[in-house]
C-alpha cells in the first residue's frame, strides 16, 4: 500500500519541481542536500490528499515507508516523512525509539534532528519515561553531535514537566564544547525554559561562567532584569 503512496508523492514532486527555488533552498542548507525546490506550503498541499488516501498507522510497513523517504536524495522527502510522522506521534510506542535514533544519525542536520528531538523523542519520553535514563545518558556521552544535540533538546516542549536537574547536568557536561550545534542547542534549551522559569535560568547562567558565549547569549536573549 505504501509503495503506491511513495510513487504518487514522487510523481507530484517531480511535476512541481522548481529549479530556481531548488538553488535557493540548497544554498540555505549550505549545499548539503538536493531539493526539488518545493516550499513548505506547496509540499503540504501536495501531501494532504495522499495522507488522506493512505491512512497512517504505526506499523512496520509504515516504518518502511519512512525509511524509503529518508533514503531519497531530495530533502523534501525527509520533510514529508516528518509531516507524516507528526500525524501519528501520539500513537508511537516504545519500539519507535531505536527507529527514531536511526533517523537522527542519517542525513543529519538541524532541520531534521531538531524536529525528531522535540516532537518524536520528546513525546516518547513523556509517554514512556522509563526509556529516558538509559538512552539519553548514552546519547549525551556519544561522539555523534546530533545524538548529543537530541539529548539536550528533547525537552523543548515539556514546559512545566521539564526535568531541570537533567537539563543542567547535560549542558554542563558539554560546557567546554567547541561545537556550534551543541552550544547552540544548550542556549536554545535554556531560552525555551526561560519562558517558564526566567530567574532559574538566569541564576544558572550566572553561576557557570564556563558556558560558551553562544550558550549564554542564546539563553538570556529575552531576559529582563
Amino acid at each position: 500500500m505504501y509503495t503506491a503512496a511513495f510513487n504518487e508523492l514522487k510523481a507530484q514532486f517531480e511535476a512541481h519541481a522548481d529549479a530556481d527555488n531548488a538553488v535557493a533552498m540548497q544554498n540555505y542548507m549550505k549545499g548539503k542536500f538536493s531539493f526539488y525546490g518545493i516550499k513548505a506550503p506547496l509540499r503540504k498541499t501536495i501531501n494532504r490528499p495522499i495522507f488522506k488516501k493512505y491512512k497512517c498507522n504505526p506499523t512496520p510497513e509504515f516504518k518502511n515507508l519512512i525509511s524509503l523517504l529518508w533514503s531519497q536524495e531530495q530533502r523534501e522527502y525527509q520533510y514529508t516523512a516528518m509531516d507524516w510522522m507528526e500525524r501519528l506521534v501520539q500513537k508511537m510506542d516504545a519500539s519507535w525509539l531505536p527507529f527514531l535514533e536511526e533517523l537522527i544519525t542519517k542525513k543529519s542536520w538541524w532541520d531534521t534532528v531538531d524536529w525528531i528531538a522535540a516532537n518524536g523523542v520528546g513525546r516518547l519520553f513523556l509517554n514512556y519515561p522509563e526509556l529516558r535514563p538509559q538512552n539519553c545518558n548514552a546519547w549525551i556521552e556519544s561522539k555523534n553531535i546530533w545524538l548529543v544535540r537530541t539529548a539536550i533538546l528533547h525537552q523543548l516542549k515539556h514546559r512545566e514537566q521539564l526535568d531541570w536537574e537533567l537539563l543542567q547536568s547535560y549542558i554542563l557536561k558539554h560546557a567546554d564544547a567547541k561545537e556550534f550545534f551543541i552550544n547552540k542547542a544548550s542556549g536554545w534549551a535554556l531560552r525555551q525554559y526561560h519562558k517558564i522559569a526566567p530567574q532559574r535560568v538566569f541564576a544558572f547562567v550566572d553561576a557557570h561562567p564556563e558556558l560558551s558565549n553562544l550558550t549564554k547569549r542564546e539563553a538570556l536573549k529575552h531576559h529582563k532584569e
